[in-house]
């Protein structure tokens, strides 16, 4: 079932940025990094482009960060960390949505 892979994926991606967060949104240790990389070819391959993107940018500021003294650009990490996060979110609660909608309309099929 498609709308259950998605909402697998989903729930992988969210993992994977709670995993970023506990690394301190200051750098990207080298298994995260390719860890983001897969994720983001599979997010990609599942036709969502915005997730996908978002995942690239995160993964190219947390980089660039490493290299930075202070923190300079730590308020665009946040900002989108946490509009990855909103997306995961309110995409797992929508594909859950759907999926439910999917097994309540084959029960009524079964029933008639």
């Amino acid at each position: 079932m498609k709308e259950q892979k998605i909402r697998e994926e989903l729930m992988q991606c969210r993992e994977l940025m709670t995993d970023v967060f506990q690394s301190g949104l200051t750098g990207l240790p080298e298994s995260l990094k390719d860890r983001c990389r897969r994720e983001e070819t599979f997010v990609r391959q599942y036709g969502m482009e915005w997730l996908a993107d978002r995942i690239e940018e995160l993964t190219e500021l947390l980089e660039k960060q490493r290299h930075l003294i202070g923190g300079e650009n730590a308020e665009e990490v946040v900002g989108l960390f946490c509009r990855i996060i909103t997306y995961l979110e309110e995409g797992i609660r929508l594909s859950g949505l759907e999926e439910a909608g999917i097994r309540i309309s084959q029960r009524e099929w079964e029933q008639e």
